[in-house]
């Protein structure tokens, strides 16, 4: 009998354990990131969740990326800038 070998199709390769960001005491005043995987609708869900989070928030700035398809992860590089340019992230998965 053959041996079977599964393989993870998400694997990246070199990536370190993963890790929880601390819970945010509160929103206000905080910086949100929006991440539009590119799928259709995620702008249409993005813009109305962006609304929401304004009128119930004093969020201070909103950050907008989007992926470059929806098939695969978000670059490293666009998740670095988030990560240092944001206080929390919505990514926004439509269809």
């Amino acid at each position: 009998m053959a041996n079977i070998i599964l393989l993870n199709p998400t694997d990246q390769g070199g990536v370190s354990g993963k890790f929880l960001a601390p819970r945010l005491d509160e929103l206000n005043g905080k910086v949100m990131g929006l991440l539009n995987i590119s799928k259709n609708g995620s702008d249409i869900f993005l813009e109305r969740v962006e609304e929401l989070m304004l009128e119930k928030f004093k969020v201070a700035d909103v950050i907008h990326a989007t992926k470059p398809t929806f098939a695969r992860p978000a670059p490293a590089e666009m998740i670095t800038q988030l990560a240092d340019q944001c206080d929390f992230v919505i990514e926004g998965l439509a269809d």
